[in-house]
């Protein structure tokens, strides 16, 4: 849960995410059409699959499913398990022409995972496969999933690893905040979760750490939570710790724009925003 988000899809559900649960399917072995609804014949394709692989058998795709459903793929990969990430029209990056779906995992359709990859923080390989899935299966309506922040990864830019060292610093670690992730970091994000809970434990930001480590911050605040702020917000701002004036306007220009209601308030609502803004 904490490192793979996935979504809990159902019969009556509709759209994208749906057409790629089919064509997981089709690639598994199930015969069924890839229309985007998920009714009577893909819950009783859902149902063979989890009878099959000894799961729980109600019909539905959810965290403990999704795992057995998916089919890796990789360029020079073909068939219904390709056809499913290409069909996704989100899979691209900004200005890009769409990714046609013809069922070949060429150099294009690589390009488009590895962008996917990097705006979630996931690690970048040109993979579909469980993890990149599990935030896939996220693209749907409803709240998104907090990106990644982990040992190791190729980090393509360093604001996310500096704002989560900032705020680490911020709940007493002593770690440098120099935009590199690496074990010492990798560390803190242990020893801080070990205070919030007793499993799910690693070295990586997930979704049961961000909404715990982010800190309300506002106009006359001071601190490394305020230069993890900083470091997030688009333009040239001093990361200096201080919530100033320049700081204040940026936040409210900011949640104008993406975050409203527009208070100068930074709370769970402007952070999560924050982390998933992709600023060229």
């Amino acid at each position: 849960m904490n490192v793979e988000p996935w979504s809990t899809v159902g019969e009556g559900a509709i759209g994208s995410l749906v057409e790629g649960i089919q064509y997981l399917l089709r690639a598994r072995g199930h015969s069924l059409d890839a229309d985007g609804v998920f009714g009577p014949v893909t819950r009783a394709a859902v149902t063979a699959l989890q009878n099959a692989e000894g799961l729980p058998a109600d019909g539905v795709v959810g965290p403990v499913t999704w795992p057995r459903l998916v089919v890796p793929t990789s360029q020079g990969s073909t068939g219904d398990a390709v056809l499913a990430v290409q069909q996704f029209g989100l899979l691209q990056s900004p200005g890009d022409s769409p990714l046609v779906p013809d069922g070949a995992f060429g150099p294009a359709t690589k390009e488009k995972v590895e962008f996917f990859q990097w705006s979630w923080g996931l690690t970048i390989d040109g993979v579909a496969g469980r993890e990149t899935w599990s935030f896939l299966s996220t693209l749907q309506p409803g709240p998104r999933p907090w990106a990644l922040v982990k040992q190791g990864a190729a980090q393509a830019t360093n604001w996310r690893v500096l704002a989560a060292q900032h705020l680490l610093r911020a709940h007493g670690a002593s770690i440098v905040a120099d935009g590199a992730f690496g074990p010492a970091s990798g560390a803190a994000v242990t020893a801080y979760q070990q205070t919030l809970r007793a499993t799910e434990i690693s070295t990586t930001l997930g979704q049961l750490d961000w909404p715990a480590i982010v800190v309300t911050v506002h106009k006359g605040d001071h601190g490394e939570a305020v230069k993890a702020l900083q470091t997030l917000l688009p333009g040239e701002l001093v990361v200096d710790g201080d919530f100033g004036p320049k700081t204040d306007a940026a936040v409210r220009e900011y949640q104008q724009m993406f975050a409203q209601p527009a208070d100068g308030i930074v709370g769970p609502v402007t952070w999560h925003s924050l982390m998933l803004q992709i600023f060229d």
